[in-house]
């Protein structure tokens, strides 16, 4: 008897592989793009980095030679902080332009340090078609008179003894007969010259200063707060910012001070009594020592552009001194 059978279905070998080669070869595309996207995009990003660093740099250095009264030679500032901000040494000033009276815009693009190109090659781009790139970034800065920020000695000069020539001068504490001058305040008040302490809330020789309100007054003794003798001692020959009152109502911690505006103050001395007592190069100057009962400090105002963001601009008076910023 013949015996019947099924026979069974061989799968086709040739074809399977065939379908695996294809499968294969769709996967190393998928890869070799992802290998194009993460290599080229992270070479972007890295130029664009550098790019963003030199038009914050260069908008500031602008903005800060703008604020002097002289711009200058905008796009060769700008391209000097832009070269010195790319790894190569080179970048495009596309535009240097001021959107507005007190504020200055830098457009950077790619510029190849080796051959000048304005573009970025992208190796893997072009499987693609993407085969060059051109970057670029941008950064505005603006500049104007300090109208609000820290007073990091927590004091303020009385109007008299403010002097926009720079001349050296011995400021003692109001009242305290160092200052030969007084004022006259617009409630017809008489102001005598010197500084005077304010309220020091948080006992760190610092008080938040706007012209948008009056500052309270602090300690009317002779006396420096071991808080603001701290402070003083690493302020030696530098430059800060400190108010300048133009009226003052009430005495003593009950007084309150208006503020016209921020003067940029060089420290050269000084000498008080306090804990310990403090001076620094309080006998060097010729004519302008401040020793025995002299209690103050030795100085002079000078024309200063700083970069400090904790300063915002606004209406203030124009003492000599600017803030530069970075513009969101």
């Amino acid at each position: 008897m013949r015996r019947l059978t099924r026979q069974r279905d061989v799968p086709n070998l040739r074809d399977e592989q065939g379908a695996v080669a294809v499968i294969v070869a769709l996967i190393m595309v998928a890869l070799l793009m992802a290998a194009a996207f993460t290599i080229d995009v992270g070479a972007m990003l890295f130029e664009r980095g550098q790019l963003q660093n030199g038009a914050d740099a260069a908008a500031l250095a602008v903005a800060g030679n703008c604020a002097t009264g002289t711009c200058g030679n905008t796009t060769a500032t700008a391209q000097t902080f832009a070269n010195q901000n790319a790894n190569d040494g080179a970048a495009n000033v596309a535009s240097v332009s001021e959107p507005t009276a007190n504020s200055v815009r830098v457009v950077l693009s790619t510029k190849d340090g080796s051959t000048g190109n304005g573009f970025l090659t992208l190796p893997l781009g072009s499987l693609l078609g993407v085969n060059t790139k051109t970057v670029t970034a941008a950064a505005t800065a603006s500049w104007g008179v300090p109208a609000s920020g820290p007073d990091h000695l927590a004091m303020a000069f009385a109007p008299c003894v403010f002097l926009p020539n720079g001349g050296m001068q011995v400021i003692g504490i109001a009242g305290g007969g160092v200052n030969n001058c007084s004022s006259t305040s617009p409630s017809g008040q008489l102001i005598p010259g010197g500084f005077s302490w304010l309220a020091d809330p948080t006992n760190t020789c610092t008080a938040n200063v706007s012209t948008a309100s009056p500052a309270t007054g602090g300690s009317t003794g002779v006396s420096i707060s071991s808080p603001c003798q701290a402070v003083l001692s690493t302020l030696a020959n530098k430059t800060i910012l400190l108010p300048v009152y133009s009226d003052v109502t009430g005495t003593g911690s009950g007084a309150q001070y208006t503020i016209s505006g921020f003067a940029a103050f060089t420290v050269l001395g000084w000498n008080f009594v306090g804990s310990g007592g403090s001076s620094y190069n309080n006998s060097t100057y010729p004519g302008y020592t401040c020793t025995g009962n002299c209690k103050g400090i030795i100085g002079q105002f000078v024309k200063f552009v700083s970069l400090d963001d904790a300063y915002t601009t606004g209406s203030a008076s124009n003492l000599g001194a600017q803030v530069v910023s970075l513009s969101q």
